[in-house]
């Protein structure tokens, strides 16, 4: 049905035929005719539109450039876009929709026949389709059963060659190649300019890495019984992505059967409060504020009350007096809360806003989760914010907040775009080297002989703070149940480059960072130090 009636919009006449020239009436004849091929033009492009009819489809797809294919860093493929066909029906013309649908499902068997048999018969529609992503050889097989009424509408298709293997990172796009997730979408624009010059587009990534990742936060997410878990890992230096996972994973070839929650990137579009992993940029702010220094002692012999809430250490191991370093390897919430409250709440956000994490982060990923940062209110927050609570951003703002710890104290934004060239990156100052370096030995020493001692391993040093932090139930009360537990660090120590963040979700009581996500660090550094080129040494 056309949506509008030419003769209804057309103007009514009502002259007598003999008073009237016939040159007169040929011109009302031929400005009516026109008229109504004019209302008729105009209503079959609002139906087309708007319909699923596969012409108007077609006419709309070809109008997208085709898109550039995606490489990682070494150029093995990643994504790509292939020539296919999309078999359609004109009902009206299909003699024996009964052995018309019989011979197209023995070529097809993915074809339903009751869904066949009802489009073949849909005599309201003049053109329908029946299946997407025909291969040449299936359309040529199609073609010689010559099936009146049948035909076929070129329908290019993105390919992910490698299934479920960087799925989040990569992305997917509509049947109409319109980028939906990912990188397709992040980098869209650099993804058409790219293919307008004739070239593949490389990401950061490399494959190999992504797939020792992937399979350790896999078989630890599992194993953990975790509702989800996310995974990044930087060069810190050049801010690129070298892998990022999320599970569960989906395949971005059929991205539609897969469930959101699959599909969610965890990486970057989900927000949890950081728990101890925001202690290292607490010690920091407090030094390079001159707030405190290495040779101070702190009393950790009693909880520390602040408007009628109690903090305390959960680590028994921390009672007495002790130093920076013991706040660091013993994850101490007394020192972290003392020392957050020397700061004050203005000098701690500012800082917070210089490592990135009062923002979105920038990866390219098409959807970067805004952290849940409200200004402090009380004391009891910036207390709260110092070790762990009240400020809520993603693993990818996390990770790159730590590349500090690879640029002497500056700041990198992290990308998925491979650089050819080299170029050095922007770096924002945030700490001085020293403090950065001082810093960064507690970190050490946290892994060493603290609660990150599952993240090590044997001749290759990783300084990082392991994090847990409870969840909120559903009466707005911390579930001391349910976990999210993290790993965030920095290797080699000695001279850090490379920045790796891990985190599960909804891990059960007791699960902390150290035993949840530690071992997914190690396990996965094990994996990929070769392919790093690293020269491992002994501390």
């Amino acid at each position: 049905m056309r949506p509008f009636s030419a003769s209804a919009l057309a103007p009514s006449f009502d002259a007598p035929a003999a008073e009237v020239a016939p040159a007169r009436n040929r011109v009302r004849f031929l400005a009516i005719g026109i008229l109504a091929v004019l209302m008729l033009l105009t209503g079959r492009a609002v139906q087309l539109a708007f319909s699923g009819d596969p012409i108007a489809r077609q006419q709309r797809a070809a109008q997208h450039v085709i898109r550039a294919d995606l490489v990682d860093r070494n150029g093995v493929l990643l994504a790509t876009t292939v020539r296919a066909y999309a078999l359609t029906a004109a009902p009206a013309n299909v003699r024996d929709p009964e052995a018309t649908a019989n011979a197209l499902i023995a070529l097809l068997p993915r074809l339903n026949r009751e869904d066949t048999m009802r489009r073949l018969t849909d005599a309201s529609r003049r053109s329908i389709f029946l299946t997407r992503g025909l291969t040449p050889e299936e359309r040529a097989a199609v073609e010689a059963l010559n099936l009146r009424g049948i035909g076929f509408e070129t329908q290019d298709k993105r390919v992910y060659p490698n299934g479920t293997l960087a799925a989040h990172a990569l992305g997917f796009t509509d049947v109409d190649l319109n980028p939906l997730a990912g990188a397709e979408r992040g980098l869209d624009e650099a993804i058409r300019e790219a293919s307008q010059a004739g070239h593949p587009l490389a990401l950061s990534l490399d494959i190999r890495m992504q797939y020792a990742l992937e399979t350790e936060l896999e078989a630890s997410a599992r194993a953990m019984g975790a509702t989800g878990a996310a995974a990044i890992l930087l060069d810190g230096r050049s801010g690129e992505t070298l892998a990022l996972a999320s599970w569960p994973a989906f395949d971005p070839n059929e991205a539609g059967r897969s469930g959101e929650a699959a599909r969610r990137d965890r990486v970057s579009g989900d927000v949890h409060e950081l728990g101890s992993t925001i202690k290292p940029f607490t010690v920091a702010m407090a030094l390079e504020a001159q707030m405190t220094s290495g040779a101070e002692v702190f009393d950790f012999s009693q909880p520390f009350a602040i408007d009628g809430n109690v903090i305390r250490d959960h680590e028994p191991a921390v009672h007495g007096l002790a130093g920076l370093r013991e706040i660091m390897t013993h994850s101490s919430n007394i020192g972290a809360a003392r020392l957050a409250l020397r700061l004050g709440a203005d000098r701690q956000r500012d800082y917070l806003g210089r490592l990135g994490l009062l923002a979105p982060s920038p990866l390219q990923t098409g959807r970067n989760q805004a952290p849940l940062a409200p200004a402090p209110r009380s004391r009891r927050d910036v207390a709260g914010v110092g070790f762990g609570y009240g400020l809520a951003t993603t693993p990818a703002a996390l990770a790159g907040a730590y590349t500090i710890f690879a640029n002497n104290g500056a700041l990198v934004a992290p990308t998925l775009l491979h650089s050819e060239s080299g170029e050095a990156p922007e770096r924002i100052p945030v700490f001085s080297a020293p403090v950065t370096r001082q810093v960064l030995s507690y970190m050490r020493a946290a892994v060493v002989s603290g609660t990150g001692r599952a993240a090590d391993v044997p001749g290759l040093a990783i300084a990082g703070k392991t994090g847990t932090a409870e969840k909120l139930g559903e009466d707005a009360e911390y579930d001391d149940s349910r976990n999210f537990s993290s790993f965030a660090g920095v290797f080699p120590a000695q001279d850090p480059r490379y920045v790796i963040v891990v985190s599960l979700d909804d891990v059960g009581a007791g699960e902390a960072g150290g035993v949840a996500a530690a071992p997914v660090v190690a396990r996965t550094l094990r994996r990929i130090a070769p392919m790093l080129g690293m020269n491992v040494t002994r501390d």
